[in-house]
């Protein structure tokens, strides 16, 4: 039987990545998925969300200009002893964050310290539309995450799910392009 969860799952997380950062970087304004800190002088940002379907939990540093570039972004992954706990959320609302601060602390530092890619030069269409289709599913992704908490903690959703059939509308277009820039061909529906 699921456990209920007691705290705001992300809140224990970004008191505990706050403290990993440091001063120079700016915690989230709330405490929504995907948890976004802000460097200004680095020009960095860093996002953090749960996977709940690995359980674990996903670090992405990327450019404050342009941070869904998928190009110069880095990627960390961290999967915590769920032992105890039914879900990431559970583990993240009720388990001791402070036991792993350590262990967090060094994907972090490697992961804000390294320099970010360049960004490689695109004139293929078919690889743009699949960037702007990658963009807009990993916006999908965290609208649906966003939505999940919304369930969980019995808060309104029509909004978030209007916004997901509006965002879900779109990714069909731009797969049904990228599909028909790679040869495959589409009944029109």
């Amino acid at each position: 039987m699921p456990r209920t969860i007691t705290q705001d799952p992300a809140k224990g997380l970004i008191a505990v990545v706050t403290g990993i950062l440091g001063g120079d970087w700016t915690p989230p304004a709330s405490t929504a998925w995907p948890a976004a800190f802000t460097n200004e002088g680095a020009e960095r940002q860093l996002t953090v969300y749960p996977d709940r379907r690995n359980n674990r939990l996903v670090f992405v540093t990327a450019s404050t200009d342009d941070p869904d570039d998928f190009d110069r972004q880095r990627f960390g992954k961290y999967t915590p002893d769920l032992t105890g706990h039914d879900t990431v959320d559970g583990w993240l609302a009720d388990g001791d964050l402070d036991a792993v601060a350590d262990a967090l602390a060094v994907i972090l530092e490697r992961l804000v310290e390294q320099p970010l890619p360049e960004r490689a030069a695109h004139t293929d269409p078919l690889e743009h539309e699949r960037e702007h289709l990658a963009k807009q599913a990993k916006e999908l992704a965290a609208w649906a995450s966003h939505f999940a908490a919304g369930l969980v903690w019995s808060q309104p959703v029509a909004d978030d799910a209007h916004r997901l059939s509006t965002l879900a509308q779109g990714l069909a277009y731009i797969a049904t392009r990228v599909d028909e820039l790679r040869g495959y061909k589409h009944r029109r529906r």
